[in-house]
C-alpha cells in the first residue's frame, strides 16, 4: 500500500478519532451563586457536549441559590439535553439551596453526599426587606407551581418539594433520599462514579448506561471567569468604593492622573459587576447622598453634622446596595462597616486636605503678590515706584496721591504693574 493510499485513508479515519476521544462524560462545576454567567457557561457546554456526542453529563454543585431567570435557563438546558444530566451536590459541607434545589430536582438523576443539605428554596430573602404581600404571594406561587412541575415530571417528592418553597423547608442528604427527593447519597465524587456506574436511565425514550470513567471537566473561559469573580456583591461594592475614592482624590489633588485611571477603571469594572447583579437604586442614591454630604463638610463649616449624616446615609447605602430579594448574597456587614471607617478616614485626611490646600492663598508667582505690603519708592501720582518683596516694581495707586516712603499693600496685579492703596487707608 503506497504512503498516499495510508494517509488518504488517515485522513478519512481521522473524525471517527476525534469523536470517539471527546465521547466522554463532561463534567461542570457551580461553587457559588447562580448568575448569568454560569448559566451560560452550563447552557453553552450542554449544547457542545450534545455536538460532540457524549453519552453523559455531571453538574457538581454548592450554590446558596440565585436569580430565577439564570436557575431556568439552566433547567431548561438540561431538559432539553439529549443524554442524561446528573447533578451532583457535594462534597461534604456542600448544599444546594433556593436555586440549587430547582436544579437538582430537575435533573435525571441527583446524588448527594454525605454532610450536605437542600431546600430552602422561597424565592424572596427571609432577611430582606418585605415585598408586597400581593407582589410575595404571586412570587412564591409561581415558584411552587414550577418545583411542583419538576418533581412531577422526575417523580420526586412533589409534597415535599412544594414545602422547600412555601415553608423555605431545608433538609439533609439522608432525608432527601427518604423523602424521594433524590436517588442517591454518597460518600464523595469518586464514591459516586461507582455508585452509578451500570445504572440504567431512560430520557427522551432512549436507554443510556452510565459509565463516567474518563469524564473530563468543561473550564469555564478566562473571561467568564472573570466575570463570575467580580459578579458578587462584595466584589462590585469594592470596585464601587475604589472608583469614588480615586476620582474625589483626583479632583482633590489634580496631578499626573493616577487616581482618575484608577478610578475610572474601578467604575467601569462596577457598570460591568452590575449589569450581572440585581441593583437596589435607593441604596445607590443613599450611597452617592453620603458622598455628597461629607464633600459638602469640607467646604462648610458645619462642625462635623454633615460628616456625621453623610457615615449614616452612606453605611445605609452600602446595605441596601443590592437587591436581595432576587439575590441570596448581600454586602457583608463587616465589609459594609469597614469601608464607611475607611471613607470617613479619606474625606478627613486625604480629600479634605487637598481641598485645604487648594483653598489656601496663593504665595508664589505674581499672583502670590496680592495683600504683600511695599513701600514707597517713588511717589505715585498716580503712578510711580514701589519696593516689594525685595524688589521694585512699577506701581499705580487706585486713588489719591500716595508719597514717598508712605506703605502700600497690594490690591492687584496687571501684568507687570501693580495697583496699591496706602496701608492706612486699609480696614483691617
Amino acid at each position: 500500500m503506497s504512503k498516499r493510499t495510508v494517509f488518504a485513508l488517515l485522513c478519512l479515519a481521522a473524525p471517527l478519532f476525534v469523536r470517539a476521544g471527546s465521547a466522554v462524560p463532561v463534567l461542570f462545576r457551580i461553587d457559588g451563586v447562580i448568575n448569568p454567567v454560569v448559566a451560560e457557561y452550563i447552557c453553552d457546554g450542554l449544547k457542545e457536549a450534545e455536538k460532540s456526542g457524549v453519552p453523559a453529563a455531571v453538574i457538581e454543585m454548592d450554590t446558596p441559590g440565585g436569580l430565577m431567570d439564570s436557575m431556568r435557563q439552566i433547567i431548561k438546558g438540561i431538559e432539553t439535553a439529549p443524554f442524561p444530566v446528573i447533578v451532583y451536590v457535594g462534597d461534604a459541607g456542600a448544599r444546594a439551596a433556593s436555586a440549587g434545589a430547582f436544579i437538582t430536582f430537575s435533573s435525571d438523576i441527583a446524588v448527594m453526599a454525605e454532610g450536605t443539605n437542600i431546600g430552602a428554596a422561597h424565592p424572596v430573602n427571609l432577611g430582606a426587606d418585605k415585598t408586597p404581600d400581593d407582589v410575595g404571594r404571586k412570587m412564591t406561587e409561581d415558584a411552587r407551581a414550577y418545583i411542583k412541575a419538576i418533581a412531577e415530571k422526575h417523580g420526586r417528592n412533589r409534597e415535599l418539594a412544594e414545602r422547600t418553597v412555601t415553608e423555605s423547608v431545608s433538609v439533609t442528604a439522608e432525608e432527601a433520599l427518604e423523602a424521594g427527593l433524590i436517588e442517591y447519597v454518597v460518600k464523595d465524587f469518586g464514591d459516586m462514579k461507582k455508585v452509578l456506574a451500570g445504572k440504567k436511565v431512560v430520557k427522551n425514550g432512549k436507554e443510556t448506561e452510565i459509565d463516567l470513567s474518563g469524564m473530563r471537566q468543561v473550564e469555564m473561559t478566562f473571561f467568564k471567569k472573570f466575570l463570575n469573580y467580580i459578579a458578587h456583591p462584595n466584589i462590585s461594592y469594592i470596585l464601587i468604593l475604589l472608583g469614588i475614592y480615586g476620582l474625589i482624590y483626583e479632583f482633590s489633588n489634580p496631578g499626573i492622573g493616577f487616581g482618575a485611571v484608577i478610578g475610572g477603571a474601578s467604575l467601569l469594572l462596577a457598570a460591568l459587576s452590575l449589569q450581572l447583579i440585581p441593583i437596589n437604586v435607593a441604596g445607590v442614591l443613599f450611597l452617592l447622598f453620603g458622598v455628597i454630604l461629607m464633600i459638602l463638610d469640607i467646604w462648610v463649616p458645619s462642625f462635623g453634622i454633615l460628616t456625621v449624616g453623610g457615615l449614616v446615609s452612606f453605611l445605609f447605602g452600602s446595605l441596601t446596595l443590592f437587591d436581595v430579594k432576587e439575590f441570596p448574597v448581600d454586602v457583608s456587614l463587616s465589609l459594609a462597616l469597614g469601608a464607611t471607617g475607611t471613607t470617613a478616614l479619606f474625606f478627613i485626611f486625604a480629600a479634605g486636605s487637598g481641598l485645604s490646600i487648594q483653598r489656601k492663598k496663593v504665595t508664589t508667582g505674581i499672583s502670590g503678590m496680592i495683600g504683600l505690603e511695599g513701600e514707597v519708592k517713588k511717589t505715585l501720582d498716580p503712578e510711580g515706584e514701589v519696593f516689594v518683596r525685595g524688589e521694585l516694581w512699577e506701581a499705580r495707586t487706585a486713588g489719591g496721591k500716595i508719597k514717598k516712603g508712605q506703605k502700600v499693600e497690594v490690591t492687584e496685579v496687571k501684568g507687570n504693574l501693580l495697583v496699591v492703596k496706602e496701608k492706612e487707608n486699609i480696614k483691617e
